[in-house]
């Protein structure tokens, strides 16, 4: 099932779908035509945040340089330079049932 989000907008993955634990975030992009003609890198990354809203240590920030946290629970499947292509441009993988309960939220951008 994909889901489309628009800046800024919140879901629930798991309502309606407690048994979910595995999803793909991707982020696709293509080169603007009225853009000038410059190169750009958009990168997809994650932040696994607690209570207070935070990342408690840097590992909780996943990213094309720092690919996984420790508990292996997201995985960056690497950085796209370009946008070049069709669908996803760079993809996380999540597996819910091995996120730290410690983490109340995790905050793709």
């Amino acid at each position: 099932m994909g889901v489309n989000l628009q800046k800024g907008q919140r879901i629930d993955l798991t309502k309606g779908n407690v048994r979910l634990n595995k999803l793909v975030v991707g982020l696709g992009w293509d080169v603007n035509k009225y853009d000038g003609g410059e190169q750009f890198d958009l990168d997809a990354a994650a932040f696994m945040l607690g209570d207070n809203g935070r990342v408690i240590k840097d590992s909780d920030f996943v990213f094309y340089n720092n690919p996984a946290d420790e508990a292996q629970a997201l995985e960056h499947m690497g950085d796209n330079l370009t946008g070049q292509g069709e669908g996803d441009d760079e993809q996380i993988i999540v597996d819910l049932s091995r996120i730290p309960p410690v983490y109340q939220k995790i905050a793709f951008t």
